[in-house]
């Protein structure tokens, strides 16, 4: 009899906050589906997701048709159809007389949100173009650290080539510890070139440079990571219209 009227009394009390709690309504006055408005936002949520998506994906179609524009209006056979053809639609390569200049401005110096340092570390370098392109053993470059730094500074040095690949070719300075790595398309790294400073020979080689960006580690200070240059990186293709 006992556990039969503590049940009853349970059962009350719990019809009693059933009751007491207010229904949720809309300004209005109607009753609101909870159930219902979660099913909105989420339908809501997927189209906008859609429509972005969409957006994107416009805007990445537009930015290729763009670039096979520049790249038709492009005058030097050989290098339009070389490894250096992204670098030459970004005017990053230019073409004089027989020879083929290269003025990398390596301008994003560390890990950030990719906009451009208020200083660059420009490399230059040129080289004889005959009836197709081939990259020397030995290169002349120069470098030229210049902006907000406290005393611009100017050095001239030669590369060797170590690695030369289809996809990519590594030069390195003995004198100067420099590593220059040039890719034939951007798609793996998001640029076509990274520059290394301080490093031994063979510190980089083809076996490590697709991943050294990936695996960076901020917090160990034997992490790597490479320049890069903002025009070589950058996805929007106007700024390379002439």
């Amino acid at each position: 009899m006992r556990q039969l009227l503590a049940f009853l009394t349970i059962l009350v009390l719990y019809s009693c906050r059933q009751q007491s709690e207010p229904a949720k309504t809309s300004p209005n006055g109607t009753l609101l589906d909870s159930s219902a408005i979660s099913t909105d936002l989420i339908t809501d949520e997927k189209e906008n997701n859609k429509t972005t998506e969409k957006q994107f994906d416009d805007w990445g179609k537009y930015q290729d048709a763009l670039r096979n524009e520049i790249l038709k209006g492009k005058k030097n056979k050989i290098l339009k159809e070389s490894f250096l053809q992204e670098m030459y639609i970004r005017n990053v390569v230019t073409i004089s007389n027989d020879s083929v200049l290269v003025n990398i401005p390596f301008n994003i110096h560390e890990p950030d949100c990719g906009a451009p340092d208020a200083y660059s570390t420009d490399i230059h370098f040129s080289f004889k173009l005959d009836d197709k392109l081939l990259f020397p053993k030995k290169l002349s470059f120069t470098e030229y650290e210049h902006g907000c730094v406290d005393q611009e500074r100017k050095l001239s040095g030669s590369f060797e080539l170590l690695e030369e690949t289809p996809n990519e070719v590594i030069y390195y300075s003995t004198q100067y510890k420099r590593t220059l790595v040039l890719f034939r398309s951007n798609k793996e790294n998001g640029t076509t070139a990274f520059y290394f400073t301080g490093l031994g020979k063979n510190k980089i080689n083809r076996q490590n440079v697709y991943t050294i960006i990936q695996e960076y580690n901020d917090e160990d200070e034997n992490s790597i990571y490479p320049f890069t240059s903002w025009v070589l990186t950058t996805n929007e293709y106007e700024n390379f219209i002439r």
